[in-house]
């Protein structure tokens, strides 16, 4: 969430419930996601203004 305000950013239909961001972020530290995967989980919940 700190990262989605910090670049401008909006989530698109509200914050996403805590447990999917958490699990989101786990799965990228412990590197089951990649960079590609995660960019789709963020375009497909955040606007960024340019």
């Amino acid at each position: 969430m700190l990262f989605i305000d910090l670049n401008d950013g909006s989530w698109n239909d509200g914050q996403p419930e805590t447990d999917d961001a958490v699990e989101a972020m786990f799965a990228v530290a412990a590197r089951e996601v990649d960079e590609a995967s995660l960019a789709i989980w963020l375009r497909e919940r955040v606007t960024f203004r340019n």
